[in-house]
């Protein structure tokens, strides 16, 4: 299971029923158009973003034949490190231009469910590096 528009889908949902279990046990009102709209955002944006900075373990710059530990670096440190900064602080950007009033939920919404896509695709095997290119 390698895709990463179904990985996406599936963390969306897995964070939407999380929102509303939440609401559920706290007794607080999630408003849950809110959560799907920062959702979608904050997974869109970070599998945008890992793809621009080429946060891909099924491709890679760096020799086949370098130490692991230098694909560790690239791979993790800095191209999932630059995509994870950049959508959080691209959804706190949109969140305080556009939806201010609701800064926190958007913001909440926006990041955990990119962690939601990123731990579950994780779990999956979806970042599993190939044989071939490692």
């Amino acid at each position: 299971m390698q895709s990463r528009k179904l990985h996406a889908l599936i963390a969306f949902a897995l964070f939407l029923v999380a929102a509303v279990v939440y609401a559920a046990l706290s007794g607080q009102p999630v408003d849950l158009w809110r959560v799907a709209l920062w959702s979608m955002i904050g997974v869109g944006s970070y599998t945008a973003l890992s793809h621009v900075f080429g946060f891909d373990p099924h491709r890679t710059r760096i020799d086949r034949c370098a130490p692991a530990y230098m694909h560790y670096v690239d791979r993790w440190e800095l191209r999932l490190g630059q995509a994870t900064l950049s959508m959080l602080g691209g959804i706190v950007v949109a969140a305080r231009l556009f939806d201010s009033a609701h800064f926190v939920t958007a913001v909440v919404s926006g990041t955990l469910s990119a962690w939601t896509y990123f731990a579950f695709r994780w779990y999956v095997g979806g970042y599993r590096a190939t044989a071939a290119s490692k």
